[in-house]
């Protein structure tokens, strides 16, 4: 069995929801990569990962003969993705600026930090901190991403999409509550918000994608994993496949300008995506030939449910038609 892989993202709950696995498995079944001088980074990571000549598929072979059920660290969502695939990684990510403040307050504490909160943010470390994390996959093929805010409620799409029972914790945390808020001046934000546009837009990304499958999982529907990739005056393209192990394919609706312009599967082969290892051998492509002009409007929609794709409808663009 594939491990999950858990992209923890720092202060976003991360050290909450991994006490609670630890509880649900067992520390044995689990492997950490907090870095060569962590203490919590496991031996098979000492010895395969942080060493002059890494080989992480010796180390992948490694937690698979270790049975292992998680691997979990502080690292880009791209250095394991390509072992444990897409639908096997899960995250959370936190509003950018309650999640740098969360991390100011942690140096603060625990490394005696004494520069401000503008002097925090002014470190390159620092700027677009969880989309520099997330860089090196598609989100929406990722098997969960879930919201600090909505601490609970991703637990529950977790625990529904593994078939795990993972209890809620609240560990290394200074404020009373998972996900609760720090006061920043307007001036501070201001400045925050100038440095860090890609995790804003991120989040929101982010935001759309949890509230829909939210949705879909409260009226028991299954959520599908799907992208509008292409859009120009001849065509439309993307991707879809469910999640879990529902290897069927998935119908797509391409709409323009509010109407239905054609159904199609999703049954093309995306070469460029078998990186993340998505089901069907990679045969989760679609595209729908089809006359468009620059300032239609296109959106798709799963055909089974009545999922949209994610975000408002895509607008046709000189460029997109050159």
């Amino acid at each position: 069995m594939k491990p999950l892989f858990f992209v923890h993202v720092p202060k976003t709950a991360g050290t909450s929801f991994r006490h609670g696995i630890e509880a649900y498995f067992g520390s044995s079944k689990i492997v950490y990569d907090y870095g060569p001088g962590a203490a919590q980074t496991s031996p098979p990571t000492r010895e395969l990962v942080h060493v002059p000549v890494p080989d992480l598929w010796a180390f992948y072979r490694r937690c698979l003969a270790l049975d292992t059920r998680l691997l979990a660290g502080h690292v880009p969502v791209s250095k394991y993705v390509s072992l444990c695939g897409a639908s096997q990684t899960v995250t959370f990510l936190r509003e950018p600026l309650q999640r740098a403040a969360s991390e100011y307050s942690h140096f603060q504490r625990l490394f005696n930090y004494k520069g401000t909160f503008r002097d925090f943010i002014g470190m390159p470390l620092q700027s677009n901190r969880q989309a520099a994390i997330m860089q090196g996959t598609d989100l929406e093929a990722m098997g969960v991403v879930g919201l600090t805010e909505h601490y609970l409620e991703s637990l529950e799409l977790i625990n529904a999409r593994y078939g795990l029972a993972i209890q809620q914790r609240e560990d290394n945390r200074a404020k009373p509550t998972v996900g609760a808020s720090h006061d920043i001046s307007a001036e501070d934000e201001a400045e925050f918000r100038r440095l860090n546009a890609l995790d804003i837009t991120l989040y929101e990304r982010c935001r759309k994608l949890f509230e829909t499958r939210l949705q879909l999982h409260r009226d028991d529907l299954p959520y599908a994993h799907a992208k509008l990739t292409q859009f120009d005056t001849h065509r439309v393209s993307g991707w879809a496949f469910w999640e879990g192990e529902d290897d069927a394919p998935v119908v797509v609706e391409v709409w323009v300008n509010g109407d239905l312009r054609g159904t199609v599967s999703a049954v093309h082969a995306r070469p460029n995506m078998c990186r993340l290892q998505p089901p069907r051998g990679g045969h989760v492509g679609f595209m729908l030939t089809t006359p468009l002009s620059v300032g239609d409007e296109v959106q798709c929609r799963v055909a089974d449910t009545g999922q949209w794709f994610p975000f408002k409808p895509r607008r046709v663009s000189a460029s997109s038609a050159a």
